[in-house]
């Protein structure tokens, strides 16, 4: 795997972490107070959530004969392609 096409895959990831990291040491400097932790679980709820909402998942149709068997069959069918990266 070439270092572009792991910054491809991973690049939610390596930016929400940079973003904590980024956070973190700007609100920590002066210590520790719990603001500066709401702060940062809510930075990291947030992109948990954002994650799991707009992370794509596994197909619900697994036969592709029932997909082509629904196309042209006189219903209107909408067919997604997508991919895990």
């Amino acid at each position: 795997m070439s270092v572009g096409q792991f910054l491809n895959q991973h690049s939610f990831t390596i930016v929400g972490g940079a973003a904590l990291v980024l956070l973190a040491v700007a609100l920590l400097r002066d210590g520790i107070e719990p603001s500066d932790l709401v702060a940062l679980g809510a930075l990291l709820l947030g992109l948990t959530l954002s994650y799991s909402l707009f992370n794509p998942g596994k197909s619900t149709e697994t036969d592709p004969e029932a997909v082509l068997r629904e196309i042209g069959a006189g219903t209107p069918v909408l067919l997604e392609l997508q991919s895990l990266y």
